[in-house]
């Protein structure tokens, strides 16, 4: 629906937006084929740790406790691929990843295979606490491979990777330099380290290790899921999550009344799960209802549904959506009003 022409003359663009904002909360701004689209896509239905910060760790959220493994099925995937390439003009690229760890995916090298034949880059996130065979990765490519960790000790690494071993993370390290050192994606391999209160000191250990390694290393501000928490974070910090210092009410106090309905998380990703189905936002637990089945559901009508939801109401409104996406599409006042609030300068550690 477009605005009459006669409001598109005599009212500046800003309030035109507020306006299409007001009538129609469904406006999608951002049509499929004119930025790339990233389908964040579970390729297995868990997770084989338990993170403190990550609904796959809390029983009333998770997808993982007591419940099996399950495999996306090639077949399954290869659909999806298809329709994701066709629905954004082949503007499209596929993270295996949200929930879950995809190295636990038994035919992984065949599903990156499978999208790599289709035209559409893959990319993967990995906690390493799998053994995993990283030479089936050598002949594929990547656009991306970000490992997570947060860190050098056992003592600090479970502070937040609950439920992980830091031996076979840095044992993995050594044998994906030693295995994929010559490999034309190493270069977009990101060691990415998740900042906290209690693992300041270790910091710069692992920076020096990955500089060893020849591995790109990149510090971020941890922050805590699912969605839920991060509302009612609004008004008190959990008990177990005082370890982190990013919060929202850090980010409330820093933005005061300021609000955005930018969300690069809504308008540019899709989230999927093992089955095909989509949610609003990746940050939405692994166990809150889906919407539809991503095959059976055109896809403006996809993103009629997630942008008219009431969860993106309610996170727009509270100002969450800046919390979760760092406030980096906010003006500079507000990015640096949220940065003079932070204990700590990732600068620092780059």
């Amino acid at each position: 629906m477009a605005l009459p022409t006669v409001l598109k003359r005599a009212v500046p663009k800003n309030v035109q937006s507020a306006v299409k904002r007001f009538l129609w909360p469904e406006y999608s701004p951002v049509p499929p084929g004119q930025k790339v689209i990233e389908f964040w896509v579970d390729v297995v239905s868990g997770c084989n740790l338990r993170c403190t910060a990550c609904p796959v760790g809390m029983p009333e959220y998770t997808n993982s406790i007591g419940q099996k493994l399950t495999e996306m099925p090639i077949e399954l995937f290869e659909k999806i691929c298809l329709k994701a390439k066709a629905d954004t003009n082949g503007n499209c690229r596929f993270g295996l990843y949200n929930w879950t760890e995809p190295t636990l995916h038994s035919k992984l090298h065949e599903l990156i295979a499978c999208a790599e034949s289709h035209g559409v880059p893959c990319g993967i996130s990995s906690n390493l606490n799998y053994d995993y065979d990283w030479s089936l990765l050598k002949p594929l490519r990547l656009w991306n491979f970000t490992i997570t960790v947060s860190g050098f000790t056992q003592r600090t690494y479970q502070i937040n990777h609950k439920g992980g071993r830091i031996e076979p993370v840095l044992a993995n390290l050594i044998r994906i330099s030693e295995t994929l050192g010559d490999w034309e994606c190493f270069k977009n391999i990101d060691v990415r380290y998740l900042v906290h209160k209690e693992n300041l000191h270790e910091v710069h250990l692992f920076k020096h290790f990955c500089e060893k390694l020849g591995m790109k290393f990149s510090p971020y501000h941890a922050y805590y899921m699912p969605i839920d928490k991060m509302f009612d974070g609004l008004e008190t910090i959990p008990p177990e999550l005082e370890y982190i210092y990013y919060s929202p009410q850090l980010v409330q106090q820093a933005i005061g009344d300021h609000r955005s309905q930018n969300c690069f998380m809504r308008e540019s990703q899709v989230c999927l799960d093992h089955e095909g189905n989509f949610s609003v936002c990746c940050v939405q637990s692994p166990s809150a209802p889906s919407i539809a089945n991503y095959l059976d559901t055109p896809y403006q009508a996809m993103q009629a549904k997630r942008y008219g939801s009431e969860l993106c109401k309610k996170c727009t409104s509270t100002g969450i959506n800046i919390f979760a996406t760092y406030g980096m599409q906010e003006p500079p006042e507000i990015q640096q009003s949220i940065e003079n609030l932070l204990p700590v300068d990732l600068k620092d550690f780059r």
